[in-house]
């Protein structure tokens, strides 16, 4: 039987994946780091994909690998959408309300806690107070406004969810400068939720950053979406080097190869930042 999400005291990472490729290549990088991992689907890569195929695969080769892996809709504004994934059985939703006020936000993860409770498939609900700056899919944000005390301590009083994520100063994409992250406001929103804390916009921060973010008790998903696309992206510059994108002798089969290695050993290298750690 499959484990819940946050069933035990540990930390996840939540990768971005595209294709049925890319979710074995994460998958099988879990299995050789002995981690359970999460996939997560941005609102473009869920319209694009056949979801039932994706969620019978998700289940038949963790099975098979002896691993778990949970399926996550990651940062969705459209309430419908959210809501299909929830009757498609995906284990986590998170609808981005964070651009809305704060009264809206909060409204809304209510509405869709009041859509989960009368489900069979009863959803992780994940939640975000303040914006993070950067691209998610079609999702962007120009500045990040960084989450208050005080709009933290109303959110938390006022809606029902299951994970928060804050911005503290992370962000989306790719960081050109050094972040400047406020740790004491995700140790203060682990405390005064005493709920999972997921970290956004991980792709590019250093080893020393995502271990002392894992190092805080509550912190249970960090999630990595660019550097697994960078990775693909590096596959492909492999293949067109071996010569394998070329018009005489093309042969599809290697050129995915190169992709589906770079992932993995990109997803691996996440894992073993944190392997052993709680």
């Amino acid at each position: 039987m499959t484990e819940r999400m946050y069933a035990r005291e540990a930390v996840y990472f939540a990768f971005n994946i595209w294709d049925f490729a890319s979710v074995q290549a994460v998958m099988d990088a879990a299995k050789n780091m002995d981690q359970n991992v999460i996939l997560q689907t941005s609102t473009n890569i869920y319209q694009a994909l056949p979801q039932e195929e994706m969620r019978s695969f998700v289940t038949s080769y963790s099975q098979r690998l002896g691993i778990q892996a949970w399926l996550s809709l990651d940062h969705c504004r459209d309430e419908s959408m959210v809501r299909d994934a929830v009757d498609k059985g995906w284990d986590s939703v998170m609808l981005d309300m964070s651009q809305k006020s704060l009264a809206e936000n909060i409204d809304a993860i209510n509405r869709l806690h009041e859509y989960v409770q009368q489900q069979k498939n009863r959803s992780y609900i994940e939640a975000e107070v303040g914006v993070l700056q950067g691209a998610e899919d079609d999702i962007k944000a120009i500045e990040s406004q960084i989450a208050s005390r005080e709009d933290i301590d109303i959110f938390i009083e006022n809606a029902n969810f299951d994970a928060l994520a804050v911005a503290f100063g992370n962000a989306h994409g790719t960081y050109r400068t050094k972040p400047q992250l406020h740790y004491d406001l995700v140790e203060y929103a682990v405390k005064q939720s005493d709920k999972p804390f997921v970290v956004h916009g991980a792709s590019g921060l250093s080893e020393e950053a995502l271990k002392k973010l894992a190092a805080i008790h509550g912190v249970r998903k960090i999630n990595i979406s660019t550097d697994l696309k960078l990775a693909a992206r590096q596959g492909y510059k492999t293949a067109e080097a071996n010569g394998w994108l070329a018009e005489a002798g093309f042969q599809p089969i290697r050129v995915q190869q190169c992709i589906y290695e770079a992932v993995r050993d990109r997803a691996e290298e996440k894992m073993a930042m944190l392997k052993g750690d709680r």
